[in-house]
C-alpha cells in the first residue's frame, strides 16, 4: 500500500497517477478547502503539458499568462532580454485541486508506515515533515505579493549580486505575482517595499540545496521539495517536482518491492537531476566570490540547460557569468 502525505504539486500529481492505473493508495493533507498555495506560479507549459497529458489533463486551461520576452538584471541596472521557450504562469491552485478532484483523500495528517511492505511519501515540502531535517540544507526567505500592479509589464526577474538571491514580477492574467527571495529577510523586505494594497501576501521558505543523498528514511520517501528538486539558479519547482513524482510513479509500477523501488528511485533523481548539485556549487561559489574556480564551467552549461526548461532561451552561456552572477 503506498500513502502520500502531502497534495501539493508534486503528491497530488503522483496520487492521480496512481488512481488513474488502480494502484493502492491514500493521499492526506491536513491543509483546509482554499488553502492558498504560495507559488511563483511560473513553468514551462511546453514540458508541463507532456506530464498533465499523463493524467488526462490540458495545461492550457491552467495558463494564465505567456512569456514573449523575459528580462533578466542585475542590481547594477544591466538588463538582458531574452526570448521564451514556453514560459508561463500557470494557476497552480486549480490545477493541485483539479488534479484530486473526484477522488477520496483525507483532511489529515499520514501516519507513519505501520508494516514494511507500506511506502509513505514524504511530499510535505520543505518541512520534511516525515523524512526529518537533513544536515546538507539551505534554505531562502521569500515575500510574495499577488497584486495589480508591476513596474514591468512582461516577466522580469533581478539577480542580487553575489548569489544572495533574486526579485521577480509575473504576470498572471489580469494581475501580477511580485516576490522575492533571499538569506537575509530585511533584504527580501527591501526589495518589495514599494508594494502597497496587495491582494495576498505570504511569506515561507524555499529550499535550493538538493537532498539527494537524503531521499529516503526507512520506508518514507520524499518527492518535490522534500528532497530539494527546487532549481537554485531559477527557482523553479512546479517541473521539477512533478517529474520526480512520475519518476517515483515509474519505479513503484515497475518494481513494487519498497527496497527496490527505493533504490530505483534515488539513483534515476541523481541522474536526471545531475545538473542540480553542479548549479548550488556554483550558487555557493558565487556567494563566497570564488565563481571563477574551475569546476564551474560544467555549471555554466548546466544553468543553460536549466534556463532552457524553465522556458527561457539562452544561446550564450556567458551571459550567467556577465548579466546573473555579478
Amino acid at each position: 500500500m503506498i500513502a502520500i502525505a502531502g497534495l501539493g504539486i508534486a503528491g497530488s500529481y503522483l496520487f492521480r497517477r496512481m488512481q488513474l492505473e488502480d494502484m493502492d493508495v491514500e493521499g492526506y493533507d491536513p491543509k483546509k478547502d482554499g488553502f492558498y498555495v504560495p507559488c511563483g506560479y511560473a513553468t514551462n507549459v511546453n514540458r508541463i503539458r507532456v506530464l498533465l497529458n499523463n493524467v488526462g489533463m490540458d495545461a492550457e486551461h491552467y495558463v494564465r499568462s505567456t512569456a514573449h520576452t523575459v528580462i533578466i538584471a542585475t542590481e547594477g541596472g544591466r538588463e538582458l532580454e531574452l526570448p521564451s521557450k514556453g514560459l508561463c504562469t500557470i494557476d497552480k491552485n486549480l490545477l493541485e485541486s483539479d488534479l484530486v478532484a473526484g477522488y477520496d483523500y483525507a483532511r489529515k495528517k499520514a501516519e507513519m508506515p505501520g508494516s514494511s511492505d507500506t511506502l509513505l511519501i514524504d511530499a510535505t515540502g520543505v518541512s520534511r515533515y516525515y523524512l526529518g531535517p537533513s544536515g546538507h540544507d539551505f534554505l531562502m526567505h521569500t515575500k510574495e505579493y499577488l497584486t495589480t500592479s508591476s513596474t514591468h509589464k512582461e516577466f522580469y526577474f533581478r539577480y542580487f549580486s553575489g548569489g544572495r538571491g533574486y526579485y521577480w514580477e509575473f504576470p498572471i492574467g489580469g494581475q501580477y505575482h511580485v516576490g522575492a527571495g533571499g538569506e537575509s529577510r530585511k533584504l527580501v523586505s527591501e526589495a518589495v517595499k514599494w508594494v502597497d494594497n496587495p491582494i495576498r501576501m505570504v511569506s515561507r521558505k524555499i529550499r535550493l540545496a538538493p537532498l539527494f543523498d537524503d531521499i529516503f528514511n526507512g520506508n518514507v520517501i520524499g518527492i518535490g521539495e522534500a528532497i530539494g528538486t527546487v532549481s537554485p539558479i531559477t527557482g523553479e519547482g512546479i517541473l521539477p517536482s512533478m517529474e520526480s513524482a512520475e519518476i517515483l510513479f515509474q519505479q513503484i509500477r515497475k518494481y513494487g518491492d519498497p527496497i527496490t523501488v527505493k533504490e530505483h528511485f534515488a539513483s534515476e533523481i541523481r541522474s536526471r537531476f545531475s545538473r542540480y548539485p553542479k548549479l548550488f556549487q556554483l550558487l555557493m561559489d558565487t556567494r563566497n566570490g570564488d565563481l571563477k574556480k574551475l569546476r564551474n564551467l560544467s555549471a555554466i552549461s548546466s544553468a543553460k540547460e536549466d534556463f532552457e526548461n524553465f522556458g527561457i532561451e539562452l544561446k550564450i552561456g556567458k551571459v550567467l557569468k556577465q548579466i546573473v552572477f555579478t
